[in-house]
């Protein structure tokens, strides 16, 4: 049940739902509409994983599994800044593996945009 007393199979047949994953639990499913949030560098790849032999090629099969996950839209979206209470305020870049997509996906005129969205904090 959820909040407002509807079961899950109420809300399964009606479509509304928003289904989080992981990009390992993400192996094998698919879904209509994938939203892949922090593609940003350090964390797709993962900066700790870029330090092990092999590391490289495995964040990028993950990433290919997860941008694979979408059968009619996929967003890729990564922050331009971070926070955290060791470092404080840091900006972030694109995952090299964004940085590797555009030009491809202009070359195959795939659709790409590009937005910012920006708030102050």
């Amino acid at each position: 049940m959820d909040a407002e007393g509807r079961s899950e199979t109420e809300d399964d047949s009606q479509g509304n739902k928003v289904v989080l994953s992981t990009v390992h639990q993400a192996k094998g499913l698919e879904w209509s509409v994938v939203l892949l949030i922090g593609c940003a560098e350090g964390m797709i790849p993962l900066e700790r994983a870029l330090q092990e032999a092999g590391g490289e090629e495995e964040e990028r099969r993950l990433f290919y599994v997860a941008t694979t996950r979408a059968k009619d839209h996929l967003y890729l979206c990564y922050p331009q800044s971070d926070y955290s209470r060791w470092a404080g305020f840091a900006n972030l870049s694109p995952s090299r593996f964004l940085r590797e997509l555009i030009p491809a996906s202009r070359k195959k005129e795939l659709p790409f945009e590009q937005w910012v969205v920006e708030e102050q904090w």
